[in-house]
């Protein structure tokens, strides 16, 4: 029977159902078919229900790729540095001489301040 004489009817088999709500997804945009037949033992028992999908299994990650030495054979020398020698011991003989002016100067200020503090 036809799927147009099934719904004009409104009675079917089990067959004639399926094939109704076949045209009836065909026609929506699924792809969908009709199966009959009789399915054996190992096919009954063939039970995947309880498994997990496998478009959610996770992929595992990558091992790390293999660390390769670093080769220092050809490794670039460090830029010498462009400062001249004798220009930073003038540096710090002039940092030297401004510490010990300021050293000085806070030692006379301490000493007036004892002495201030004694004539009164």
């Amino acid at each position: 029977m036809s799927p147009a004489t099934v719904v004009r009817r409104q009675r079917g088999n089990c067959y004639e159902m399926s094939t109704l709500l076949v045209s009836l997804l065909v026609a929506a945009g699924y792809d969908a078919y009709v199966v009959s037949g009789y399915a054996g033992q190992t096919t009954c028992n063939g039970d995947l229900s309880f498994d997990d999908c496998p478009l959610l299994r996770t992929v595992p990650p990558a091992p790390p790729p293999p660390t390769v030495p670093i080769c220092t054979k050809y490794r670039p020398r460090p830029a010498k540095e462009l400062r001249s020698r004798y220009e930073t011991m003038m540096a710090a003989r002039e940092q030297a001489e401004i510490q010990k002016k300021h050293d000085s100067k806070i030692a006379e200020e301490l000493a007036e301040r004892a002495a201030s503090s004694y004539s009164h």
